[in-house]
């Protein structure tokens, strides 16, 4: 399979998993109660953070994947993409074949996140009122502002975890181009070519690498 490597792609992962950035180092009390507060709490001292920390960072993916598992995964609902990636194929699957997907695929993002994380230069991010699409779901969008002057519109779509009572962001759109429906596409390209299994193993290959460095 090919690296979903191209400059959108990073900016959407980046963009769901920098969510989380600015709790490491002030211990923010982030709140889950409601989108739009997680959203802007966990985003304010983004700047800041990534100025702070870019030297320690960079060239260091074992701290990013441990910051991530502990100030990033909370907030995002992994296991819930992996299901809407796979699609119909989550159904013919054994829970195995799915518990390997779904750490596999979490892997990724964390990989992809390590690689793309430092390349961006932001100067500032505006977070706008939620807008309700239905009971229990919301869209929260912000503008974010590099260095260069170029705005990008960011949109995040969260829910309300009816077990936990908590808000999780499971989707980020840019410019309108959703990461959800992008690896959608892209993995079920290759699960119309290859045997979940293949796939599978050629993910587990390809983050190796990565699950080795920590």
């Amino acid at each position: 399979m090919k690296e979903q490597a191209n400059g959108l792609k990073q900016l959407l992962v980046v963009c769901l998993l920098l969510v989380g950035f600015s709790v490491q180092a002030q211990g923010l009390n982030v709140p889950q109660d409601n989108a739009e507060k997680m959203i802007s709490a966990l985003s304010e001292t983004l700047i800041e953070q990534l100025n702070t920390q870019r030297e320690a960072l960079e060239g260091n993916p074992e701290k990013i994947k441990a910051f991530s598992k502990t100030y990033v995964l909370p907030y995002v609902d992994t296991p819930k993409m992996a299901r809407y990636v796979m699609g119909r194929y989550w159904r013919t699957t054994t829970q195995a074949q799915q518990e390997a997907f779904q750490k596999e695929f979490t892997t990724m993002l964390m990989r992809s996140y390590s690689q793309s994380l430092l390349k961006l230069a932001i100067t500032s991010v505006v977070v706008k009122p939620e807008v309700v699409e239905k009971p229990g779901r919301v869209t929260v969008a912000s503008e974010v502002t590099q260095a260069d002057g170029n705005k990008t519109d960011v949109i995040y779509r969260a829910y309300l975890d009816k077990d936990t009572g908590l808000w999780m962001v499971y989707d980020v759109s840019v410019e309108g181009i959703s990461m959800l429906l992008n690896y959608r596409t892209t993995y079920n390209s290759e699960f119309s070519k290859r045997s979940v299994d293949e796939v599978i193993q050629e993910m587990r290959e390809q983050n190796q690498a990565f699950n080795n460095a920590s």
